[in-house]
Parts: structure tokens; C-alpha cells; sequence
């Protein structure tokens, strides 16, 4: 009788019951949940240093690039990572990174190509300048362009860009006449949500660098960053393209 007892007794302990298997399930559900937010973060993180650290290296190449040119290189337009130029000048101004021209990464942090805008002048072809960038006919900046001189370089000392980069949609300047800009749209790149994520979307001049912000009705996790007119011109003039 006792023999027949114990042996119930160790069939009976084999096993866990269902509410014991929910509960562990529930505990390791938590776990899970709990370690998935700070890993996620941790992983946005990566992405964007990622991100930042080849944007770096971008604007390196488009500086030697216009070193070796004379000219910054044209947008991307038609995605097989090379340049596109007409006779005198650029396809368009605004597209994708020229990767393949460059040398550099095709995509960022999330795997998707950087956007590109470039002020006309500073790409314009070196021996076809009319000093007509907008296409209105007219001399822009007839101050500089009438003692440009220097020959086998689109833009002199004097040359300014027309890029804009704004603290928000409509805000406050954070750098102007910029010669060219990259862009990584960030993680929700197909999710474009508010004004400022808006602005470098479009193909105007106008671009927002500010602070990321998660959540609410206006997501910004774009990462901006910009050739510096200053920087190049002293580049320009160290390499001796420049007087």
C-alpha cells in the first residue's frame, strides 16, 4: 500500500499544471517585453552614428570631387549611383547621393539612399558658365561674376549658395547659402510625418535640421548635415584652385 502511494506521489510530480505553465509563460513574456525596448533604442542608436559617421565621409568625397573637377558633383537621378549631367549642367539639382562617383556608401544606417541637393552654381560645367543660375535670363551675383577669372572652376571666392537650413518648418536660420546638402530621411523614411520631415522631402532649397524628437503629430528623426561654403572656398584655395 505504501509502495503503490509513493509511486502516485512521483507520477503526480512529474508534470506542471497548466496555470503553473501560463504563469511562466506570462514571467517570460515580461522579460522578454522589458529587455526589447532598451534593445531597440540601442539599436536606433547604432543606425544613426552609422548614419552620421557616413555622411562624413560623403561630404570628405564631394570636397575632393570639386578639388579634382573644379565642380561638385551632380545628383544621382536615375538610381545606378553615378552622376547625372547634361552638356553645361546637372539633370536636376536635387536627387540621390552619387555613391558611385564618389566612391562612398550607397545607403545609410536603415539601408536606404541619402538625398542630395546642390546650388546650381557650384555644379555648374566649368567652361560653359554664363553666370545665368537660375534661368531667368539674368547675371546672378554680376559682383562676383564680373571678376571671375578663374578658369577650369565653376564658382569663385565670392560665390554663394541658395541653400537654406531652418530650425523648423518656416523657423529660424541654422545656415545659409550652402552649396550643397545630404540627407538620411531616418527610420520612417515611407512614414514622413509633419512639416519638417516635409521640408526635406520636397525639391526646394529649403531644408530643417533640428533636434530628434519621437513621437507626437510632428516625428523628426532626419539626420542633416551640409558642405561648408567657407570650408570649400579654403579648401579650394589651399589645393590652389582658387586665388
Amino acid at each position: 500500500m505504501k509502495l503503490r502511494k509513493a509511486l502516485f506521489c512521483i507520477q503526480k510530480s512529474k508534470g506542471f499544471t497548466l496555470v503553473e505553465i501560463a504563469i511562466v509563460l506570462l514571467v517570460f513574456g515580461l522579460v522578454i517585453g522589458g529587455l526589447m525596448g532598451p534593445l531597440q533604442v540601442q539599436i536606433e542608436s547604432l543606425d544613426r552614428k552609422a548614419t552620421v559617421k557616413e555622411i562624413g565621409l560623403i561630404k570628405e568625397a564631394i570636397v575632393g570631387f570639386t578639388i579634382i573637377n573644379g565642380r561638385l558633383p551632380c545628383p544621382d537621378i536615375d538610381g545606378d549611383g553615378g552622376a547625372d549631367m547634361l552638356v553645361t549642367d546637372c539633370v536636376e539639382l536635387h536627387g540621390k547621393v552619387p555613391w558611385a562617383t564618389l566612391g562612398v556608401g550607397m545607403t545609410d544606417g536603415w539601408k536606404r539612399p541619402f538625398t542630395y541637393h546642390v546650388a546650381k552654381i557650384f555644379a555648374y560645367d566649368i567652361d560653359g558658365d554664363d553666370g545665368d543660375y537660375d534661368g531667368d535670363g539674368d547675371v546672378d551675383n554680376p559682383d562676383c561674376f564680373a571678376t571671375a577669372t578663374t578658369s577650369n572652376v565653376a564658382f569663385e571666392i565670392c560665390s554663394i549658395g541658395d541653400i537654406n537650413v531652418l530650425d523648423g518648418y518656416g523657423g529660424n536660420p541654422v545656415a545659409s547659402n550652402v552649396p550643397a546638402i545630404i540627407v538620411s530621411h531616418g527610420k520612417n523614411w515611407a512614414e514622413t510625418s509633419g512639416n519638417d520631415e516635409g521640408e526635406n522631402e520636397d525639391d526646394n532649397t529649403n531644408f530643417v535640421d533640428k533636434t530628434y524628437a519621437s513621437g507626437g503629430n510632428n516625428n523628426y528623426d532626419d539626420i542633416v548635415d551640409w558642405v561648408n561654403l567657407n570650408s570649400l572656398i579654403a579648401k579650394m584655395v589651399a589645393a590652389k584652385k582658387l586665388p
